[in-house]
């Protein structure tokens, strides 16, 4: 044996077959960020790996039998062993080895700062977006609305686990229940390719489930079926109905995913029915405390029928987890709240150790590590491995994407919320924070087409209207913009208070840009009262901050009492303590050298100022940081004019910020100084987009 390794290496063959694999490995990593680059699909890199593995052997073969001569290779059999150059070809062997495991670190090292391969969910020309319409019930009884409602979930979940799939969230759907008019109009609405529609009518035993795929462009049928069975059957039914749309769409599966297409979630047909049930009260509409606690005591009904059952369990975890985060704060349930903590964790053993890779128990790993074990780097991971298995689960990607926020990766941040948003595309929580995305990052040219989406489909809501055209300014420049802008503004009324904000802010700019700040004051003065008042008298800081600058120009303008009463409200604003309001907490120190400023201390003013500025610069968390970071260059501009634009050169060029190279254009009255700065004039002319406008309000400096 050991005479056989040695001839092994006297040949070279170890050290062949190392280069091998080491370039082999390299070029397969060259491979994966073709594919990804180009969107060639995966199967060019399994083809590349089964050829690569097919020749190794033939490599290995060849260099036993063959020598690397200065003339070629030869059969080492013919050369004399005097003649051999076999130590110098190990030299060689060695600097390729090495040369090669150096060019694997380079391209890890692109990849990790190119991120080419990193990406959350690796889509393809042959993703398909789907719209599942709630199935409409079409039993006899009432009762058994839960179980349609259940069967509908179940399909949707199955069709989630498909990678090829985008599947749009049941939440955007919950309004198309009964839906009749022209389903086209849902494809345009949630850019789907396809729209599932199905009924289920159970009659004791029996169940019948009739399903059609209809083409979102058309409106034709794609494929259709009618399922009759027993009730026994209705995991079969899910199966075959769930496979037969992944085949019609030509879906590449997985042996993972035709498995979890085919997996049967008990054998227990109770414990089934009442795992339907415990989902169908807890997830009513307006569901509280009581139906949290109904639905554990029907899921534990659930679990003894099938000890085995890992949805069950994990879907305990969930209810328990928010039955904790209830309790936590109430200091009378303390008691209660580390029951609820406990029965997550135990719920939770039972459901990982049944079902590890299961996207929804991962799901529940990453919420209990980021909401109860406050580990923000162990539940990213886990959110990061529930999408790969689960790419329409926009809940954790929401989640993804705040976690990127909090360790500064804005850039990831903003695709995971991107991708979040076409699976919803409404106006809450995910609009929301996409277009604060947008903002802060200065990508105004993305984020008008979201806004002009939503001001289409959620015409009440005013502010969206008003917004795609201040930032459809923002990303030209244009006059002809600012007048679109403007018109939009005075054709707008508001009717609720969250439109309130973003309509007053963006009424001031054409109110200044018009030398009309007196009429706009008399409009809007007071109109966030009864939205304090609403809140127990606490209010956003970014409101107060609204004031102060409000204050600064009536005080300018020589209203001293109304100046005064404004920055007593503004005070006793930021120096409130917290309550439960208090929803987005700043750090008061951020405000208090403008207040001290506009009551006339400067020297106090500065003081603070210069304390604040380190700490606000270097504050990561989000969206207070970059909020307080605007608060400070508006301050800067204010109290100490000759550091306002270094200031704004550290915010806009290192961190994320609301404040920004084109928002201080549109609003040079809150950046007087900072305007007029030669430097910022210089980077105005270098830009180009402002000079026209600017110089139409004499704001260019010659």
């Amino acid at each position: 044996m050991n005479k056989f390794i040695g001839e092994l290496k006297r040949r070279n063959v170890i050290k062949a077959t190392i280069s091998y694999v080491v370039f082999a490995y390299a070029l397969l990593q060259i491979i994966a960020l073709l594919v990804t680059i180009l969107e060639l699909g995966n199967g060019v890199s399994k083809v590349a790996l089964i050829v690569l593995i097919i020749a190794l052997p033939f490599w290995i073969v060849f260099a036993y039998i063959y020598e690397w001569t200065p003339t070629g290779f030869k059969k080492t059999d013919n050369i004399s062993e005097d003649k051999s150059i076999y130590e110098a070809t190990s030299k060689k062997l060695n600097h390729y080895i090495i040369g090669g495991l150096v060019l694997l670190i380079l391209l890890l090292v692109v990849d990790r700062v190119y991120d080419f391969t990193g990406d959350m969910i690796k889509t393809s020309a042959k993703t398909q977006v789907i719209a599942v319409l709630p199935f409409s019930d079409e039993s006899e009884s009432e009762e058994d609305d839960f179980f349609s409602t259940g069967i509908y979930k179940e399909i949707v979940s199955r069709l989630s686990n498909v990678k090829d799939f985008r599947i749009i969230a049941r939440s955007a759907m919950e309004t198309y229940k009964g839906f009749e008019g022209d389903l086209s109009t849902i494809g345009k609405r949630f850019d789907a390719n396809y729209i599932l529609q199905a009924s289920v009518r159970r009659n004791k035993d029996k169940v019948r489930l009739t399903a059609s795929l209809v083409n979102a462009k058309n409106n034709q049928t794609e494929w259709s079926n009618i399922y009759d069975g027993e009730l026994a059957d209705v995991f079969d039914l899910q199966t075959d109905m769930a496979t037969k749309i992944a085949q019609q769409l030509q879906a590449n599966l997985s042996q993972e995913e035709k498995d979890e297409l085919n997996a049967k979630p008990t054998d227990n047909l109770k414990a089934y029915e009442d795992y339907l049930l415990g989902r169908h009260v807890v997830t009513r509409p307006n569901a509280g405390f009581e139906e949290y606690n109904e639905g554990v005591r029907i899921l534990e009904r659930a679990v003894a029928a099938d000890p085995k059952f890992a949805s069950a369990w994990n879907l305990i975890v969930e209810i328990q987890s928010v039955r904790y985060d209830l309790l936590k704060n109430d200091p009378n349930n303390k008691e209660a709240a580390e029951e609820a903590k406990q029965a997550t964790y135990d719920a939770f053993e039972k459901a990982n150790a049944l079902a590890p890779n299961d996207p929804a128990v991962l799901a529940s790993k990453a919420f209990i590590l980021k909401n109860i074990e406050q580990d923000p780097l162990g539940a990213l991971s886990a959110f990061e491995k529930t999408i790969e298995q689960n790419p329409s689960d926009y809940n954790s990607l929401k989640e993804a994407a705040f976690l990127y926020t909090m360790f500064d990766q804005p850039l990831k941040s903003k695709a995971a919320l991107e991708k979040a948003f076409a699976l919803t595309q409404d106006n809450g929580y995910i609009s929301f924070q996409l277009t604060f995305a947008y903002e802060i990052m200065g990508d105004y040219d993305k984020m008008v087409p979201v806004l002009e989406k939503l001001a289409k489909y959620y015409p009440e809501e005013k502010h969206y209207a008003v917004e795609a055209k201040y930032y459809q300014f923002l990303s030209d420049g244009k006059i002809s913009s600012f007048n679109d802008f403007k018109a939009t503004i005075e054709n707008t009324t508001t009717e609720f208070p969250w439109d309130e904000r973003a309509v007053k802010n963006k009424a001031m700019v054409v109110a200044m840009f018009d030398n009309k700040f007196e009429d706009y004051h008399n409009k809007w003065h007071g109109h966030m009262a009864a939205h304090t008042v609403d809140h127990n008298g606490w209010v956003c800081p970014l409101v107060a901050n609204d004031n102060l600058n409000e204050a600064r120009l009536v005080l300018t303008m020589g209203s001293k009492q109304m100046g005064q009463q404004i920055l007593q409200q503004v005070e006793d604003i930021v120096l409130r303590p917290i309550n439960l309001y208090s929803v987005c907490t700043f750090n008061p120190d951020v405000y208090l050298p403008k207040l001290d400023y506009l009551r006339g201390d400067e020297a106090k003013a500065k003081q603070k100022l210069d304390e604040v500025a380190l700490t606000v610069i270097q504050n990561k968390s989000f969206p207070t940081g970059a909020v307080e970071r605007a608060v400070l260059v508006q301050a800067a501009d204010m109290i100490a004019p000759e550091k306002a634009y270094s200031l704004y050169k550290q915010v806009t060029d290192n961190t994320i910020s609301f404040v920004s190279f084109e928002s201080v254009c549109a609003d040079p009255w809150t950046f007087p100084n900072l305007i007029k700065d030669p430097r910022f004039q210089e980077e105005i002319k270098a830009d180009g987009r402002f000079v026209d406008f600017l110089d139409s309000f004499g704001l260019l400096l010659k």
